[in-house]
């Protein structure tokens, strides 16, 4: 696998525990659930999808060769 499909994959599978876990603890001790559970969470996912696009179309995984020898 690629490093950046691992970068990625791993930034999505920590935010999937991390609101699971969030959700499972915090939901019936927080009043408001809008800004309580679902805020944060939702968060949490569009830090997500700023790291994917961030990888995916960021500096190329790969320096190219200048020099012209292959």
């Amino acid at each position: 696998m690629d490093s950046k499909a691992v970068i990625v994959a791993s930034c999505w599978f920590s935010v999937a525990i991390i609101a699971a876990v969030y959700m499972w603890v915090f939901a019936d001790k927080i009043g408001d659930v809008l800004f309580g559970v679902f805020l944060p969470v939702g968060v949490l996912i569009l830090v997500a999808f700023i790291v994917t696009f961030g990888i995916i179309f960021g500096a190329p995984s790969k320096p190219e060769n200048k020099s012209g020898a292959n």
